[in-house]
């Protein structure tokens, strides 16, 4: 049962209504209901959840309310016992939590491994694979391999036989199967990482369906492993909004032409299940062609923007920007939507950029600054960014944020353009209720900047080389990254959070700048 199906069972069962608990909590009522509906959970290191738990038992004041509470949790014959040895409030807290993962966690080491990849670095990082024989020779047209084991020596035959392959082509891979076959050998997946390197090294490209309806800890998890294959820019992830768990699982593997890796088992009995490798060519064009009816109604999972395909992603950010919803922001410097127009242009006049590039930057800049201002009357906007220290600032050593996230060069702010982007941002503060900036004193992830929109979408941006984009708007995504900045918001303290607070400390920064 998930946290929103017990979180309306015990409301529905105690006669709670949405606005009651939400007073409770000192939350907005939409945010209950969310919490209701599945679209949010809120995150394990928050207290919602154990003030939830106390509030619901202290309502239970008479013995049949206590049963009922224990017989929804599922020990209705221990009630006197584990009253006494655990409590009410504390089994509620327990029951309620046990369902959500540690997704903030899991986002960090996604945001922290686009931060630090290197695709050489990779490659040279990966374990010795000898033990894991690449296979070589004439196939036969049909093998069969047995359990999980057998699954990973078919996987790396499928992969060898694609590699030796002379002709190019489009790898088709979904699988709603456990992955623990992908990842609890760790020689095995270092040996099937180097050999996908090398099969897109030589032109091959991938088109693979991830299943959205796993936990979302199975989900991160999966996409940490194709993370570096998408920095490549020749994968194309989706999902199957259709999908529905079965008792029967597959996996399919094909690539068109040379060889497919099929296997159909019931959901835990992966162990002893045959896995079919295939080179017959009308076996493998009869799965292609059932894989490409499975992708009409699947939809992409994310857009991956590159060097070489950015053409559409400043229309794309446009849309995001003008899309109105709560506005999460995470970066190292100020965002460039609350720059002063006339500092911007100034900034643009000091560098040596072309008339085309600077008209097209301003343009973008006064899109993101009118979108700003536009939803923020409406909208939450938070901003979480880390203050630099005077020297940083008077030393010239603070990046800006370009409005074009694929711009070749880094500049950096003037000490009196920082101060004006400060002077700016202390008169917004001001003037818009909606807009907040928590300062972090933990250094963020340098040139990552992070962008969510509740129930909009999610923008994750690596602006050193090499540059990548990613954009996302499958709701399971983008609840994950926005309880990882609610998270991140969580740890900052309350008076690097407070309005007033903040505002004092910029403006004491603006007079330590001179």
């Amino acid at each position: 049962m998930s946290f929103s199906e017990k979180l309306s069972l015990l409301m529905t069962t105690m006669g709670i209504s949405n606005s009651k608990l939400a007073k409770l909590l000192s939350v907005d009522t939409s945010l209950v209901s969310r919490w209701r509906t599945g679209k949010r959970t809120p995150i394990r290191n928050k207290e919602y959840i154990r003030k939830i738990a106390t509030y619901f038992a202290e309502q239970a004041q008479r013995g049949s309310q206590r049963m009922a509470l224990y017989e929804i949790m599922g020990f209705p014959s221990q009630v006197g016992q584990r009253r006494e040895s655990l409590g009410l409030a504390d089994a509620l807290y327990k029951w309620l939590s046990d369902e959500i993962t540690q997704d903030p966690e899991l986002i960090e080491k996604l945001v922290s491994q686009l931060n630090t990849f290197n695709v050489q670095r990779m490659a040279r990082g990966c374990l010795d694979t000898d033990r894991i024989p690449t296979h070589h020779g004439k196939p036969k047209h049909a093998e069969v391999f047995y359990g999980n084991e057998g699954k990973r020596q078919a996987a790396i035959k499928f992969l060898s036989l694609v590699k030796a392959n002379e002709k190019a082509c489009t790898l088709l891979l979904h699988s709603d199967e456990s992955i623990e076959w992908l990842t609890k050998d760790e020689v095995f997946l270092a040996k099937l990482t180097n050999l996908l390197f090398e099969v897109i090294a030589k032109g091959n490209h991938i088109k693979i369906v991830h299943v959205i309806s796993r936990d979302i800890a199975e989900i991160l998890t999966s996409i940490n492993f194709w993370l570096p294959f998408y920095m490549t820019g020749v994968i194309e992830p989706y999902y199957c909004p259709k999908h529905r768990e079965y008792y029967f699982r597959r996996t399919m593997f094909i690539a068109p032409g040379v060889a497919a890796l099929t296997s159909t088992t019931l959901a835990g009995q992966e162990e002893n299940a045959p896995n079919f490798l295939y080179t017959d060519l009308d076996i493998i064009g009869s799965l292609t062609k059932e894989f490409n009816e499975f992708l009409k109604i699947c939809r992409p999972l994310m857009r991956i923007f590159t060097e070489n395909n950015f053409s559409d992603l400043n229309l794309l950010i446009a849309e995001f920007e003008e899309q109105r919803g709560d506005h999460l922001s995470l970066s190292n410097t100020l965002s460039c939507a609350t720059m002063p127009e006339e500092t911007f242009s100034f900034i643009l006049n000091r560098n040596d950029i072309d008339n085309i590039t600077k008209e097209r930057m301003v343009s973008l800049q006064q899109t993101k600054a009118n979108a700003f201002l536009k939803n923020v009357g409406q909208s939450k906007y938070v901003e979480i960014v880390n203050l630099p220290c005077t020297s940083d600032i008077k030393a010239g050593r603070i990046p800006i944020q370009m409005p074009n996230l694929f711009y070749n060069r880094f500049i950096f702010y003037k000490p009196e353009e920082y101060k004006s982007h400060l002077i700016r941002t202390i008169d917004l503060l001001k003037s818009l209720n909606n807009y907040e900036l928590y300062i972090c004193a933990r250094e963020l992830h340098k040139n990552l900047h992070i962008d969510v929109k509740d129930e909009i979408g999610v923008i994750v941006a690596k602006t050193d080389h090499p540059p990548i984009v990613f954009a996302i708007n499958q709701q399971n995504m983008i609840n994950a990254f926005y309880w990882y900045l609610e998270g991140k918001s969580s740890m900052i303290p309350h008076s690097e959070r407070n309005k007033k607070e903040v505002i004092n400390k910029l403006q004491r920064v603006i007079q330590e700048i001179g």
